[in-house]
């Protein structure tokens, strides 16, 4: 039997009139710090799926969005889930930036056996000790895929004492754990100094660049980002905090970070991306870049790479299992293979989680300006690197989740 499909199939889910549409319903924080990576999301997936709509529909049913703000609470995820399915009638769940709110909803949808597919939420335990037969991630990482990447390449670097600060919530703790274990694997020589863990959005960093500075590390891991993270950097410039310490991070130069702080952008940082638009070099991607750029005006950040592709997923796994049925469709989308705008892709059916390649490197100055911004010296992880020494074994997943 497969690994996280321990659990009862639903009966078979009827078979609407052809022609009828398909409600699929859409859940995030699409107001407050998460926003700049929601809310182009949103657009993305309305992208996909009117394309899919004037091309005749998924086995000739048009597809219809229904969008809802969690406003980043977990409770709040619970209620639209339950509010969607039973009132609104959707055929899957999908979305979801906070990870806090992915596991709440993830619950809801095991036990109501409706399929929910995290778009951004990251944290590892969704697909991991807590994953089921209805969750699915569909971005190609999460803090234990993220943290182990960025860890490799810190791990050849000479920086032996480390700091650590992070918000203080499932996310920010999970990335900070999955880094900070799979770097001392490699290295058992590195000292950790302490960690920090103020409140998600606090804004005000003063006390806690302080703190490390008094430390003196030799280099930092953070799993702050967003705003917070723009609001770090720029606290911390006057304290010539980036003279003084290596930074390290997820998520560190996404365009959404990166663009607002131009020539305060730290001079190099390691990071990494699931995704950076000028790193991916597939036709698909290209193709996808400009279509993003000539609707909205902007290039697309990693939100909406990824709910554009957890659309290309959705119509390829219906496709696949001939019906829009809910327990075909999730077996179908096990083991999916497809060609997407990040290139060939994989859903593992052991963990339900999707694998493919991203980048991870060193920032830099882009030529004629002051702008440091831009992963410059990029690694991509291919789909074959990231199984075999990323990923944790189908073994490793089951233990997780008690056998």
């Amino acid at each position: 039997m497969a690994l996280g499909c321990e659990a009862e199939k639903a009966p078979t889910t009827p078979t609407p009139t052809r022609g009828q549409p398909v409600k699929i319903g859409y859940i995030s924080t699409l107001s407050g710090v998460g926003a700049p990576y929601t809310q182009p999301e949103l657009q993305a997936i309305q992208m996909a799926v009117e394309e899919i709509n004037s091309a005749g529909g998924v086995l000739g049913r048009p597809i219809e969005l229904i969008a809802r703000d969690d406003k980043g609470r977990p409770e709040e995820g619970t209620r639209l889930a339950r509010e969607l399915v039973e009132a609104e009638g959707v055929f899957l769940l999908m979305g979801v930036i906070s990870s806090g709110v992915a596991l709440a909803v993830s619950e809801y949808a095991k036990s109501a056996r409706v399929p929910f597919i995290d778009t951004i939420a990251q944290t590892a335990a969704l697909t991991e000790e807590k994953g089921h037969r209805y969750v699915f991630r569909v971005i190609p990482t999460h803090t234990g895929i993220a943290g182990r990447a960025v860890a490799e390449v810190a791990a050849k670097q000479p920086w032996r004492r480390w700091y650590f600060i992070g918000p203080d919530y499932e996310y920010g703790h999970r990335m900070v754990e999955d880094f900070r274990d799979h770097l001392k694997r490699l290295r058992p020589d590195v000292e950790f100094l302490g960690e920090l863990w103020p409140k998600f959005g606090k804004g005000e960093y003063s006390a806690e660049i302080g703190a490390i500075l008094a430390a003196k590390p030799e280099a930092v891991f953070t799993s702050l980002w967003g705003a917070d993270w723009i609001a770090f950097v720029k606290q911390a410039k006057g304290f010539g905090y980036f003279d003084k310490v290596q930074q390290v991070s997820w998520a560190g130069a996404e365009p959404d970070v990166s663009i607002p702080l131009g020539a305060d952008f730290p001079p190099r940082i390691l990071t990494g991306s699931s995704y950076l638009y000028y790193a991916i070099k597939t036709p698909e991607n290209e193709e996808f870049v400009r279509k993003f750029i000539n609707r909205t005006g902007q290039p697309p950040l990693s939100g909406a790479a990824f709910g554009y592709v957890s659309v290309q997923v959705v119509k390829a796994a219906v496709e696949k299992a001939g019906a829009w049925d809910r327990e075909r469709f999730i077996d179908a989308l096990e083991d999916l293979r497809i060609k997407t705008i990040l290139g060939d892709i994989e859903v593992r059916k052991c963990d339900h989680q999707l694998y493919g390649p991203f980048p991870v490197g060193f920032t830099g100055p882009v030529p004629g300006t002051t702008f440091h911004g831009i992963v410059t010296d990029v690694t991509m992880w291919s789909l074959s690197d990231v199984q075999a020494k990323l990923a944790l074994s189908c073994e490793e997943i089951q233990r997780k989740r008690g056998g």
